[in-house]
């Protein structure tokens, strides 16, 4: 079945319907103007479900609900250690972007090393293999680093999750990111210290410099937003119940470290953080949920949101230069 730009398997789809008889379709904003359509889909084939408008930022992104019995999630990979934890159970089908490995030629005039990593993300990854075999071809040394247990694929990253292209950064003279957007070629940037060419297989476009460009402006902007939160002394520490983004136990930390640097704080339950939080008694927040709620909603907020990290370096914990992108591993 044809989504957009992507495909999903209908064989699989109505397979994991039939599991259930309470059953939910989710998907993220940009394939639910194709809800309809799988769902007349399924209600042809004799199935019946109901569409859950939730917020859908990837396998992390679910809360327990007693109402279903399963929840059919559209789009995304599986996080695989939390596949026992998820209640009702959530079956995943993969919306993939399938294209021609000669789009690599495209790419070789901005390659500038001969020792080469690749990165991707859930619609693309199951390309990569491919990809990196056309460019071995052509005399290049490319390597794909493994799957963890957050991660459904070989060289597939998240924006919380970049280890696969960690354990093989040492042995890389720079990246291909194999996807679209700049949020996760910034994070592979910052994390791993090399220069990263995204190739972005819908447009057809390779971008070379920008990459480093961006993450400069990115890093000025987290600059600015800390240097104001310096002066904050009353601190929301936000804790999602989400249950791939719900970290307690840091949250804790970051309270005690905050009271240890003279601040007042508190813990606040939270799974969709709103502009309402400008309107809460404190002069800045730290967000212990999924970090992009701090990084790419900033200009969303008049108040200052910061991730661990950068709570780590307004309290003195960590030093400005060892500034990088914070991670749920």
């Amino acid at each position: 079945m044809k989504l957009k730009y992507y495909e999903i398997d209908e064989k699989k789809l109505l397979q994991e319907a039939k599991r259930g008889k309470k059953v939910a379709i989710k998907m993220p904003e940009g394939l639910q103007p194709y809800a309809g359509k799988i769902i007349e889909f399924l209600k042809k084939e004799g199935v019946e479900v109901y569409l859950l408008m939730d917020s859908c930022y990837g396998a992390c992104d679910f809360v327990e609900r007693s109402d279903l019995d399963r929840i059919i999630c559209i789009g995304e990979a599986e996080m695989p250690y939390l596949r026992r934890a998820y209640s009702p159970p959530v079956s995943f089908i993969e919306a993939r972007y399938d294209f021609d490995a000669e789009f690599m030629e495209e790419v070789i005039p901005f390659i500038k090393g001969k020792k080469l990593g690749m990165a991707s993300i859930t619609p693309f990854a199951h390309m990569l293999e491919e990809c990196a075999s056309h460019l071995r071809q052509r005399g290049y040394e490319v390597k794909i680093g493994g799957k963890g247990r957050r991660t459904a694929h070989d060289g597939q990253i998240l924006g919380c999750d970049l280890s696969s292209a960690l354990m093989i950064s040492h042995d890389v003279d720079e990246f291909i990111f194999l996807g679209d957007g700049f949020f996760h070629p910034i994070g592979l940037f910052m994390a791993t210290g090399k220069r990263v060419i995204v190739a972005d297989p819908i447009s057809k476009k390779i971008y070379g410099e920008e990459v480093e460009a961006r993450a400069e402006r990115v890093l000025k902007r987290r600059y600015a937003i800390m240097t104001k939160a310096m002066e904050c002394r009353k601190v929301g520490i936000i804790v999602s119940r989400k249950i791939g983004q719900r970290r307690m136990s840091l949250a804790k930390k970051i309270k005690k470290m905050m009271e240890k640097n003279g601040k007042e704080a508190a813990i606040i339950l939270m799974d969709e953080v709103r502009e309402t939080i400008d309107y809460l008694d404190f002069d800045c927040y730290v967000c212990t949920a999924c970090p992009r709620i701090a990084l790419d909603d900033d200009a969303r907020y008049k108040k200052p949101v910061l991730t661990p990290v950068e709570a780590e370096i307004i309290a003195g914990e960590r030093e400005w230069e060892n500034y990088e992108f914070d991670q749920i591993l």
